[in-house]
């Protein structure tokens, strides 16, 4: 099975990193769990273009910091083991620093990441996914979840706070290891 996975969210805790990051910058102590919405600038006080700013200033700290959800890359692996493609499919920009580190935090955490299965500057996931041939999609960001639903890509939320009202009844994931029933496959 061809497997297309987000990063940001889904197989790294991105959030809990932004969070520590904004905090820093900004001198302030918002709670990672007062930030229920996908993006932070609501949490702390920010117009989305101030938002879009801040972040374009701090994504490269923030892609390097953070650790994987649980089980993540355990799975992945023993999935690719078994066969299954593993592509990472991201709307981070494709900007040489961005995808260095990309890369570089994906070989540290250990997950199947060889070279040519990486996606960046996907904007638009569910293009990309057909084009790949994608046949399950795990993400978490509602917009590209609505995106991938619309366009007919068989998609499974990976649970986040901001993600828990989305309307479509899709599958969700609360560990990793749920995986193994959404692809046939025994642990």
């Amino acid at each position: 099975m061809k497997i297309g996975v987000d990063i940001d969210g889904t197989i790294k805790d991105t959030h809990r990193a932004a969070v520590e990051v904004y905090n820093k910058e900004l001198n302030r102590s918002v709670r990672v769990e007062d930030v229920t919405e996908f993006h932070l600038d609501r949490a702390y006080g920010l117009t989305p273009q101030q938002g879009r700013k801040l972040w374009r200033k701090l994504e490269e700290e923030i892609y390097s910091l953070g650790v994987p959800l649980k089980n993540a890359a355990e799975v992945l692996n023993d999935l690719a083991g078994r066969g299954h493609e593993v592509y990472f499919i991201t709307a981070r920009p494709g900007m040489k620093n961005i995808a260095k580190v990309t890369r570089e935090w994906l070989k540290k955490h250990g997950f199947p990441y060889h070279g040519d299965n990486l996606v960046m500057s996907a904007q638009d996931k569910a293009k990309v996914a057909k084009k790949m041939g994608i046949e399950l999609f795990f993400e978490d960001a509602p917009y590209h979840l609505e995106n991938l639903v619309k366009n007919n890509v068989p998609t499974v939320i990976v649970d986040a706070v901001y993600n828990r009202d989305f309307p479509y009844p899709l599958k969700r994931i609360y560990d990793w290891r749920e995986v193994y029933d959404l692809v046939g496959e025994s642990t």
